[in-house]
């Protein structure tokens, strides 16, 4: 009778899961970061709302005040765009979703080990180090990298941060010189009235000429 060939037992350890990959969706730390950039430019725009843009310009806003409200949106829009674009080119250029991804994997993967650590520690047999997944030590000595990339990560917002607060104090000096300007031309605009005012008509055309003049030299002094 012929004998039946039995296969021979399986009695290897399965090979440990690998780690999954890194998701390009942010995780919670690269959503966190996303949300204060956000915030801080709803906050830069919701100070340069309409009445203070409008204080820039009294004379513009009073006698065209539809065409200071569209120019309003119109630059509080590219504002906003051009902050935004300038964070999201940021983050592609130095991965930052991805190298946040991994941490909080890390942070997860650590919390999970000591978790079974102190389970094991209550009454369980500590496992030995070289009985660990090739990999679980791979990530185990890469934690002070990671720890270090974070750090990096964090001084990078935080000069992120600064440079916005930068841009602000450069917009809000911009619209200081722009307000000086319109005051100086308001100026000018009475001083044309009183001197119409005091003078004869015969002599208007020559005082018209003169503060022409005046004027053109005025805007080329600011303009220089």
């Amino acid at each position: 009778m012929a004998t039946e060939l039995q296969a021979p037992p399986t009695d290897r350890s399965p090979s440990p899961t690998p780690h999954p990959p890194t998701a390009s969706a942010p995780g919670p730390r690269a959503t966190a970061l996303q949300k204060l950039y956000a915030d801080a430019i709803s906050h830069v725009l919701k100070t340069c709302n309409y009445p203070n843009f409008a204080a820039c310009f009294p004379t513009p806003a009073q006698e065209v005040p539809g065409s200071m409200k569209a120019l309003h949106e119109q630059f509080t829009e590219k504002l906003g765009e051009q902050l935004r674009g300038n964070f999201e080119e940021i983050l592609a250029e130095r991965g930052v979703v991805g190298s946040l991804n991994e941490l909080d994997g890390l942070v997860e993967e650590a919390r999970r080990r000591k978790g079974r650590a102190q389970g094991e520690g209550e009454g369980g047999v500590p496992t030995p180090p070289h009985t660990l997944p090739a990999q679980q030590l791979y990530l185990s000595h890469l934690a002070p990298t990671l720890s270090a990339h974070s750090t990096e990560m964090k001084a990078r917002q935080s000069a992120l941060q600064a440079e916005n607060a930068d841009i602000l104090a450069r917009v809000l000096q911009q619209r200081k010189e722009i307000s000086a300007l319109v005051q100086g031309l308001e100026n000018v605009v009475a001083d044309l009235d009183a001197s119409v005012a005091a003078l004869h008509p015969e002599d208007l055309v020559d005082v018209l000429r003169e503060e022409a003049r005046d004027v053109d030299e005025r805007m080329e002094e600011v303009a220089g």
